[in-house]
């Protein structure tokens, strides 16, 4: 009697951040054939609001002039094709995992079931710093209509753009940015030199609160604040409330300001308020070391959309792509029903930060460098990323 064939299974790759970059391009270069993952019968498809993704480590640098638009965007759709995985260009509503089904939105509504979901689909700006008795501020902790979030990307592309053709129309431009973690002091930076070129008269205010880049080495702070003083930005260290009319509220004043941009750390995607899996802090997915859903065993989830219950791990590029490689790996051993890996971070990791202009601080644990050779050694790096094919 002729043999049944089996139905392959359904691997749903959800969002298109860095270990899912990295595990298409596994696909696409055979670097996964010799463990069997297209032995395997898997049917892959992913998921993706956008055809493109912004590499978020290169915006600074694309806000201050030194590269296009194309040169930190990778095509997903187009690496989808090559590595023969479905690409599907809607947002995710919702994960009920207890039914394997997500939930989309676009231009049709999809409802797409699973034997195997990973999800990297990033996280959204932490809002909650707006004081909700403003009648100006959105009772949603993600959003506002009159600060602009660094997140999601694209939408942050259009409002960059957006503020550097107002800047060009008028005499004196003030923009503020709330944050005081790494990638705020990038976003100012970045933002003084665009708009310093345009007119010397534009200001750019970094309002960061009593502890700027806490959790970093004291000499690495020292570098970065000297960096701040050298492009003569405005430093406000006090906590901000909230922003309308022009005026953005902080604990002691009211400044005034053109435009108000948040780059104030992360809380879970909208999408996670409507799931049954296990989270933890502001809507974050709960994942152990194996990057492996604590609540449900068939859900994988790395990047800024998970959290490590069993250590702490920042939020990071970096643990995004090296988590996401063994993630991959435990995506086919799963389904294989073969031994995970755990991630395990390195004790120190390489961080480098972008200055405005082509200059750059490199921290590696109590050791940090500034240079032009730093940013060329940075630009290298993205470059290598973004370019890879």
């Amino acid at each position: 009697m002729p043999m049944k064939q089996l139905s392959p299974k359904k691997l749903l790759l959800a969002g298109a951040g860095h270990a899912h970059i990295g595990l298409l391009r596994r696909l696409v270069a055979g670097q996964l054939e010799s463990t069997g993952f297209k032995g395997t019968a898997i049917d892959i498809a992913l998921i993706s609001e956008q055809p493109q993704t912004i590499y978020s480590g290169m915006l600074p640098g694309w806000m201050a002039g030194h590269y296009s638009l194309d040169d930190i965007s990778i095509d997903i759709k187009t690496l989808c094709m090559r590595a023969s995985v479905r690409f599907i260009e809607q947002s995710i509503v919702q994960v009920d995992a207890a039914s394997n089904m997500v939930a989309t939105t676009g231009d049709e509504r999809l409802v797409l079931d699973y034997d195997l979901l990973s999800l990297n689909t990033g996280a959204e700006t932490d809002m909650r710093w707006l004081d909700k008795r403003d009648s100006y501020a959105k009772t949603d902790t993600h959003a506002s209509t009159d600060v602009i979030a660094i997140r999601p990307l694209s939408e942050f592309i259009t409002h960059w753009q957006q503020i550097l053709a107002e800047a060009r129309q008028a005499s004196q431009y003030q923009l503020a940015i709330v944050g005081a973690g790494a990638a705020a002091t990038e976003l100012v930076m970045a933002a003084q030199v665009a708009l310093q070129h345009i007119n010397l008269n534009h200001q750019v205010t970094l309002v960061c609160g009593e502890h700027l880049l806490s959790g970093f080495n004291p000499r690495f702070q020292q570098r970065v604040i000297r960096q701040l003083h050298r492009h003569d930005i405005k430093i406000v260290h006090e906590r901000a409330t909230g922003y309308h009319d022009g005026h953005l509220l902080t604990a002691h004043d009211t400044l005034p300001m053109d435009a108000v941009i948040a780059a104030t750390g992360v809380v879970g995607s909208a999408w996670t308020a409507a799931t049954d899996l296990q989270t933890v802090n502001n809507g974050f997915i709960a994942v152990n070391a194996k990057q492996q859903s604590v609540s449900h065993s068939n859900v994988f989830a790395v990047g800024d959309v998970a959290t490590r219950v069993d250590k702490d791990v920042a939020h990071s590029g970096v643990h995004a792509v090296h988590g996401g490689a063994i993630e991959a790996d435990n995506l086919l051993a799963y389904l294989k029903d073969e031994p995970m890996q755990d991630y395990k971070p390195k004790k120190n990791t390489l961080y480098l930060l972008s200055c405005g202009d082509k200059y750059a601080i490199a921290s590696w644990g109590a050791l940090s460098l500034q240079g032009r050779g730093i940013w060329y050694l940075k630009r290298y790096i993205d470059q290598r990323f973004v370019k890879a094919k």
